[in-house]
């Protein structure tokens, strides 16, 4: 009899204290979907692996004459769902985590740029790299620590810095269709190289100090012999406080892979190189208008080891067909933006912006000067604090250089309109 109330005790108490830990716990699914119709005036077909469906900021060559009408996926945000939690563990500190996942809304498939370049021997349809390649977590994937003086650190796939201070900065909200920073990842979040958008093998450490906020990233590299191949890290320092606010970052990363479209069908280029950049941003809010603007300027050059020290390769599960280093001289981009947003109501809001992206001629002629201009709308109501209709339009213009008239269309533009809810 005692040892079965013994027993009994024992099963009651971890009971009760697995209650307790219940009750300290919340565990959220949560998503986005966002899908718009719209038309691009010069453009190759759409991909629906492609997570952004069409690619209306990059210039297209004369040859690509053609318009394209259709279904996009997030003309403001990419489509996701996601499961997050957080446990109080006691004394100030938490835990926490974050599993999202980006899939195309139309027809319901994971998001893909690596599938749309592999796919793309014949240069038929849209693709470029991007950093949500078939993952099935490919948004994000981490699990960490947060104290109330300390901080948090998060341990896995994190948002580059950049990325991060972008969703607050840019004029027209980081549409993904409408602004170039949110169509872009390559000067949207990766410093150069979409793929780093996001980075795997990462740590995440983000500060509070009253006003001033600080963060740090890593990521890890992971070859044999060199622990800095494949490597890189970027720095943050911010400063918010009613209605201003101002962020810096600066990132350095080794040996990134960035990918292209092949030949051979099925197969995938990358090239490997450094990149390193650094971003700055503001913007004050006064009455019911908000004006944000900001400064970007990339560099990409010869990587720190060769690609083929970096063994055998696959690019997300695809073939790499030709795998080179980077050899010309360093190349500078240089992107500014501009303007903002105003409320006519609590439920109906515009924002414009003017972005110029601006790659400098390089030493060796390999790069030339070159500009893009992108003027950008978005008229946005809310039906509530879920759902929302909205209406966008960009134009491009392609000047200098790099962009003759013989060879490129001197301008394109996107217009759409489209419907989005949150859960």
């Amino acid at each position: 009899m005692n040892k079965k109330l013994v027993g009994l005790g024992l099963l009651l108490a971890a009971n009760g204290a697995f209650a307790q830990s219940a009750t300290n716990s919340a565990v959220e699914l949560y998503g986005i979907i966002d899908i718009a119709v719209g038309r691009v005036e010069n453009s190759l077909s759409t991909d629906g692996n492609f997570p952004n469906t069409v690619s209306p900021v990059s210039a297209t060559k004369t040859s690509v004459g053609n318009s394209v009408t259709g279904m996009i996926n997030g003309g403001i945000q990419g489509s996701r769902w996601g499961i997050r939690g957080t446990e109080d563990l006691g004394g100030g500190m938490s835990a926490f985590y974050t599993l999202e996942s980006g899939f195309n809304a139309q027809d319901g498939s994971l998001g893909n740029a690596a599938a749309s370049l592999a796919g793309n021997s014949k240069a038929s349809t849209v693709s470029s790299n991007s950093s949500i390649n078939g993952q099935l977590f490919s948004r994000q994937s981490f699990v960490g620590l947060a104290d109330s003086k300390l901080g948090s650190i998060a341990f896995g796939r994190n948002y580059n810095p950049i990325y991060d201070v972008v969703a607050g900065y840019d004029p027209v909200f980081q549409a993904q269709s409408f602004s170039p920073l949110g169509v872009s990842g390559t000067i949207g979040g990766g410093g150069g190289v979409s793929e780093d958008a996001r980075v795997d093998n990462s740590f995440k450490y983000k500060n509070k100090f009253g006003p001033v906020n600080v963060g740090l990233l890593y990521k890890f590299g992971g070859i044999a012999g060199s622990t800095s191949a494949g490597s890189g890290y970027a720095l943050n320092l911010g400063y918010e406080d009613g209605p201003f606010g101002i962020q810096g970052v600066y990132e350095a990363f080794t040996d990134a892979l960035k990918g292209s479209t092949s030949s051979v069908a099925g197969d995938v280029n990358v090239q490997d190189l450094n990149s390193s950049a650094y971003f700055l941003a503001a913007k004050y809010q006064f009455g019911q208008a908000t004006v944000r603007g900001g400064y970007e300027s990339y560099k990409l050059k010869a990587p720190s080891d060769s690609v083929a020290s970096l063994g055998t390769l696959s690019y997300f599960g695809y073939t790499v067909g030709t795998a080179s280093n980077f050899t010309a001289a360093d190349q500078t981009t240089d992107i500014w933006f501009i303007g903002g947003d105003y409320n006519f109501t609590p439920a109906l809001n515009l924002a414009i912006g003017f972005y110029d992206q601006n790659p400098k001629a390089s030493s060796d002629n390999k790069q030339l000067n070159g500009n893009i201009y992108s003027y950008s709308a978005l008229l946005d109501y809310h039906f509530s604090k879920r759902t929302d209709v909205y209406a966008g339009w960009m134009y491009s213009s392609y000047k200098g250089d790099q962009y003759p008239s013989a060879t490129y269309n001197t301008s394109n533009y996107i217009a759409g309109f489209g419907i989005r809810t949150k859960f």
